[in-house]
């Protein structure tokens, strides 16, 4: 079974559920409050000198991210949660990191992360950055959250700041406005067309959503009953890709920074790293290597949903027919290529089956045990 989840999600050691034991550090983040509880304890344990967290910024009808420094493990909840929106400065944040600093940390989403990787062992210094990875879907554009806002007819221009999840689990986008703070619930606030269309041809062909390139890769637990990490207030699938990833992840675990067990390793396929990984059809790409299965009709109906979408979505004129587009022939289309693809049993829909029904039959009572005795720290 190790070698048919490394088919997917490419090296790892271990695979775990986990979840921040501060209740301040649970409550502000995107899942369980990993990245934030081991980046306190890399920087409260003297692994790593500093860390790099991206910090939202909202201007002008538009969302974006700059790298920050941060040296003090109590400063790290303000930058917790997730930020679906680009974020700048990479090359000048690291080079002086790495010019300050003997040793540092750093969340990235894939792209961000092979693209560190590459840097460090150019200068020799892979072993000085530790990468806290995320898996990714998409990074929407800058614009998007305006898209999003005006679809829930808030008034962009009376909007101070916004925070993404966070307040539970799965979360609320949280809108501070003029008139007062305005909660939408994470799922519903991405279905909006927030997360489907805003996001650039790059995403669309990128075969990497599990961080390969990360010594940690941390995932919502999208696969596992929603109802028991509710309760929890939010949970974190690890994925450790490395000894070193291994040994800080036990060290926090020991330490009281974290809550852990273990589980099967098939819960780090998502449906989305199926979809990630599935041959183009629609369009072609020169890391085809990447692309391990074939495509099947719902793969091609994304693809198709997305294109179009990514058209309507690139200009503001015909955004409102956008609207009508993913309320009524996106579900329309996906639905009958589901149908179409489990009809005449492509291969495709063969491998998803397998993997929903492996994953069904594999929840570990750990999991059980831990949603049994949710003892946090309420600091």
């Amino acid at each position: 079974m190790d070698d048919y989840v490394r088919f997917f999600v490419d090296d790892y050691l271990r695979v775990y559920m986990a979840r921040a034991q501060s209740a301040r550090t649970l409550y502000h983040s995107a899942s369980g409050g990993v990245a934030t509880a081991l980046l306190k304890c890399l920087l409260e344990k003297n692994y790593v000198d500093a860390v790099i967290v991206p910090s939202p910024r909202f201007k002008r009808r538009s969302t974006y991210g700059v790298w920050t420094i941060v040296r003090e493990p109590g400063a790290l909840d303000t930058y917790s949660g997730s930020l679906y929106a680009p974020v700048y400065g990479l090359s000048k944040i690291l080079d002086c990191a790495l010019t300050k600093f003997g040793r540092i940390a750093i969340t990235a989403v894939p792209c961000y992360a092979r693209a560190i990787r590459r840097v460090l062992e150019s200068r020799g210094r892979s072993g000085d950055v530790f990468i806290v990875g995320l898996y990714c879907n998409n990074v929407p554009s800058s614009w998007a959250t305006g898209y999003a806002l005006k679809y829930f007819n808030i008034n962009v221009e009376d909007v101070e700041s916004v925070r993404y999840r966070g307040c539970g689990w799965p979360g609320y986008i949280v809108v501070e406005a003029r008139r007062g703070t305005i909660r939408v619930p994470s799922p519903v606030f991405w279905d909006s067309g927030f997360g489907q269309y805003f996001y650039n041809v790059g995403c669309y062909l990128c075969a990497d959503q599990t961080n390969t390139s990360a010594d940690l890769s941390l995932a919502d637990p999208w696969i596992l009953p929603h109802e028991p990490i509710k309760r929890l207030g939010g949970a974190t699938l690890v994925v450790v890709r490395s000894e070193r990833g291994l040994n800080v992840f036990r060290e926090a675990v020991e330490a009281g920074y974290i809550s852990a067990v273990e589980v099967d390793p098939v819960y780090a396929i998502q449906d989305a790293t199926l979809l990630k990984l599935s041959k183009r059809a629609l369009r072609k790409s020169i890391a085809t290597d990447k692309y391990i299965l074939p495509p099947g009709f719902t793969t091609i109906a994304y693809e198709l949903t997305y294109l179009v979408g990514h058209f309507l979505a690139s200009r503001e004129r015909p955004r409102p027919l956008l609207r009508v587009c993913h309320k009524t022939l996106r579900p329309l289309i996906l639905k009958t290529a589901s149908i179409l693809d489990y009809r005449l049993r492509t291969t495709w829909s063969r491998i998803n089956a397998l993997i929903k029904v492996i994953q069904g039959t594999r929840l570990p009572s750990e999991f059980f045990n831990l949603v049994k005795d949710p003892t946090i720290n309420h600091d």
